[in-house]
């Protein structure tokens, strides 16, 4: 059984989840990172083949890491992508796909580690949201949708498991520079298309302004040891998320028509 604090990383490959699982490991845990497909190298923490799309892969992961490990201390829920495109032009399966990876992933990892926490008698839970799980871009609905309900979610379970010692954090970063998985629209519409391509550009731009991953990681390491509900991350998205509290709601929207449009 591991000595040190056990936490568990999905979607560690690049990125967040890389940078993440790498200052964990730095930082005395005992670190295991998971992908759909894992990378050969060497690094500072266990990989673990990981589908959260997938119950049997979930199970199967969970129980590999209590094999080795003992315990689990820390799940940080980190795997997602992006679906990008207009509501009317994204199908019902793009639909499906994307809730399916960003909100019912978690659900499969929650229902897979909370059993053990409760056990314990302790755990941390830390799932990554975004800025847009308080501001919905146009053409980002259905990503936004995903994190609007992990938003949800996450503050319902928080209460729901704090008897049990188990903790429930949000982490929301603003602009990563940093690779992400993005899909586009099954059924591409020519009305959109403009629109949809300046969205688009706008948040490619944004994004290699970005900060880089390890600011959030540094984030998700210091919401380990406290226990706020929520850890907004970059000066941005916490400019936004006053304006929007502070602003009448049509001038946040004309705010918002120049920030997501190129």
């Amino acid at each position: 059984m591991a000595s040190q604090p056990v936490a568990l990383v999905t979607g560690a490959s690049s990125g967040i989840g890389q940078a993440t699982a790498e200052l964990l490991a730095a930082h005395g845990f005992t670190v295991f990172g998971t992908s759909r497909a894992p990378r050969e190298g060497k690094r500072s923490y266990t990989w673990l083949p990981l589908d959260v799309r997938s119950d049997d892969s979930v199970q199967a992961a969970v129980q590999s890491l209590l094999a080795q490990a003992g315990r689990i201390d820390l799940l940080v829920n980190n795997a997602g992508y992006v679906q990008f495109g207009a509501i009317e032009e994204s199908s019902v399966a793009d639909a499906q796909a994307q809730l399916d990876t960003n909100l019912f992933g978690v659900i499969r990892m929650l229902k897979a580690v909370l059993p053990v926490m409760r056990q314990q008698g302790s755990g941390r839970i830390l799932n990554i949201s975004s800025i847009v799980g308080h501001v919905a871009a146009p053409h980002f609905g259905l990503y936004a949708t995903s994190k609007f309900a992990l938003e949800g979610l996450s503050e319902a379970l928080r209460e729901e498991v704090r008897p049990f010692g188990v903790s429930v954090s949000l982490v929301e970063p603003s602009y990563v520079n940093t690779p992400i998985v993005s899909q586009p629209p099954t059924n591409p519409i020519a009305a959109y298309t403009n629109a949809r391509q300046a969205a688009q550009q706008a948040f490619m731009k944004s994004s290699k302004n970005g900060m880089e991953p390890g600011a959030v990681a540094r984030a998700i390491l210091r919401a380990v040891t406290t226990t706020r509900l929520r850890y907004p991350v970059g000066q941005d998205g916490k400019a936004l998320l006053l304006l929007k509290r502070l602003l009448p709601e049509s001038a946040f929207e004309a705010l918002k028509r120049r920030l997501f449009s190129a």
